[in-house]
């Protein structure tokens, strides 16, 4: 996200405006507030700054006590588009427009899972409008706008009961619920570390390449190990009762677990030399 316009009551100026609203994003590892915190150019120090999850960011500046936010957190009426609100008290002060540019690889991982038949859906806490747009532009036909991270809790455990296995990507503070929950949890290597801790994977960086690199070496490793039980079985139904019954040699037996353990080297990218 990028800070776009900024629209501001009274005399206040947009630099003024972006100053006091920085001071109180930088306590803060969500999106948003790391939009706004890059838009800054100021010196204004926060203090006793709260965050509520979801939400927004309260605390006092200047000797202001200030809220920045969501437009139910700060009392504006939302108007659909992507913003952030900065208020003192019951007064309106400043809105920011948010521009949303996708992350590198979004749209061809999204094009890959739905090419390996899985179901991607995308949960925002956002306006409806701007969810709407950005799922357009990942090819996601499944989202949910202004979804609370009980509201994602909720989802996750309604298509756990369902029977499905859910994969969740996340990076945000109020994520980490809903990452412990999933199946499989990875988070993005630029998340906030309660959404690191809480995940099964870290993706280093911000690729979502990564995530479909990730399942198809699962998926490859899988396919390994089902071989390899395939022929331990396959040796056993019939190498054994001939070794019990005297037809095989010691020599065989010898030979045939020396080339498995080649294969099985071979597979897994150790270096394997003709002489053992």
């Amino acid at each position: 996200m990028a800070v776009g316009d900024v629209r501001t009551a009274g005399s206040m100026d947009a630099a003024t405006a972006l100053r006091l609203a920085g001071a109180l994003a930088r306590h803060s590892l969500h999106p948003v507030s790391r939009a706004v915190a890059q838009a800054d150019r100021g010196d204004a120090e926060a203090s006793d700054v709260h965050e509520q999850a979801g939400a927004g960011l309260e605390g006092t500046v200047d000797g202001r006590r200030l809220r920045l936010g969501s437009g139910a957190f700060c009392g504006v009426r939302a108007d659909g588009s992507a913003q952030v609100h900065l208020c003192e008290g019951d007064r309106w002060l400043a809105s920011f427009a948010l521009d949303e540019t996708l992350r590198p690889g979004a749209a061809d991982a999204v094009a890959a899972l739905h090419a390996w038949g899985m179901q991607v859906e995308l949960l925002s806490g956002d306006q409806p409008g701007a969810v709407e747009r950005l799922a357009g532009r990942a090819g996601i036909t499944a989202h949910a706008a202004r979804q609370s991270p009980q509201d994602k809790l909720d989802r996750i455990a309604r298509l756990q009961a369902d029977g499905h296995r859910v994969a969740m990507v996340g990076d945000g503070m109020n994520d980490g619920p809903v990452l412990a929950r999933a199946d499989l949890s990875i988070a993005m290597g630029q998340g906030v570390p309660v959404a690191q801790a809480r995940s099964d994977f870290i993706v280093l960086g911000d690729d979502l390449g990564a995530v479909t690199l990730l399942l198809r070496r699962a998926r490859r490793t899988r396919a390994v190990v089902r071989q390899n039980l395939a022929w331990a079985a396959g040796y056993n139904a019939v190498c054994v009762p001939l070794a019990l019954a005297g037809a095989m040699p010691p020599l065989a037996r010898r030979a045939r677990h020396g080339r498995e353990f080649l294969v099985r080297r071979a597979e897994c990218g150790a270096p394997v030399c003709d002489d053992g």
